[in-house]
């Protein structure tokens, strides 16, 4: 089996994500993440324990927006578990070992070229509607998509719902999670760079978790999906507009979902290794 998950707000979280109960003991955590001498993520001690014996149990795949030197900020994937494979860039690159594997970045860049409106018609587009009241200057992410930062409160929010129609005729997809707007090319998702991993490992399940809408790609097409009860995903689901209704939502919000998510997957792996 395979257990394919989003990273940031479904296993690791910020303080300003915790996301517990004023009345609420805070659970026993530990930092998984530093940058700058400054503690970053963290994960419950429960979640922790968790996850060291899924992935001693079942192919754990890390999977996430992150450019590869953000991923590699992630000590818990350094010091305490090891995970062969890992899925960044938003399936831009898929590591082997902490590597770029160089045959999926190149069919990923073949595909962008053959099958998506070349990145500067896109960005010249995007050119006619940000203004910097709300948008900041686009980052390139690993030569894989572009981002910025926004004033959500000064977003255009027709004008951009507009460029994103658009922008989805010309296959590519536009993203709005937090303050980040993300503009990535259609084939630079997350279900294609696990789907890679799965043929590889020849796992004929795959059990998928994730928060937001980049990761809906992944949780439609996985054999079972599961999601935390706040982000993209449960914000869509809630609206009643979310487009499949085979996902799992935990009963918890915020940085105790994690350890719902990961009890789960190893529930569903212990019926299947007795089954």
């Amino acid at each position: 089996m395979l257990f394919a998950s989003d990273l940031d707000q479904t296993l690791i979280y910020s303080t300003r994500s915790f996301r517990l109960l004023p009345d609420h003991q805070s659970p026993a955590m530990s930092v998984v993440e530093t940058y700058n001498g400054r503690d970053i993520s963290y994960m419950t001690d429960d979640a922790i324990k968790h996850l060291l014996q899924l992935a001693s149990q079942a192919s754990f795949v890390p999977v996430t927006t992150r450019t590869i030197e953000q991923f590699r900020r992630i000590s818990l994937f350094r010091d305490a578990i090891l995970p062969v494979y890992g899925v960044v860039s938003n399936g831009g690159n898929v590591l082997v070992n902490g590597v770029i594997d160089q045959e999926w970045n190149h069919k990923v860049k073949s595909n962008v070229s053959q099958m998506c409106l070349c990145t500067q018609d896109i960005l010249s587009q995007f050119g006619e509607i940000s203004h910097a009241s709300w948008a900041g200057s686009l980052k390139l992410a690993d030569d894989c998509f572009h981002y910025c930062i926004v004033e959500r409160e000064n977003i255009p929010t027709e004008e951009l719902a507009s460029f994103s129609l658009w922008a989805k005729s010309q296959n590519w997809k536009i993203s709005l999670q937090g303050r980040k707007l993300y503009l990535v090319p259609a084939v630079v998702n997350k279900w294609d760079a696990v789907l890679y991993i799965q043929d590889l490992l020849e796992e004929k399940t795959v059990i998928a978790a994730g928060d937001s809408l980049l990761d809906l790609c992944m949780l439609e097409q996985a054999d079972y999906a599961i999601a935390p009860r706040h982000g993209e995903v449960w914000e869509s689901y809630s609206r009643g507009t979310l487009p499949i209704s085979s996902v799992q939502f935990t009963n918890q919000a915020g940085i105790l979902a994690a350890g719902e998510i990961l009890d789960y997957v190893s529930q569903f792996t212990a019926y299947k290794m007795q089954a």
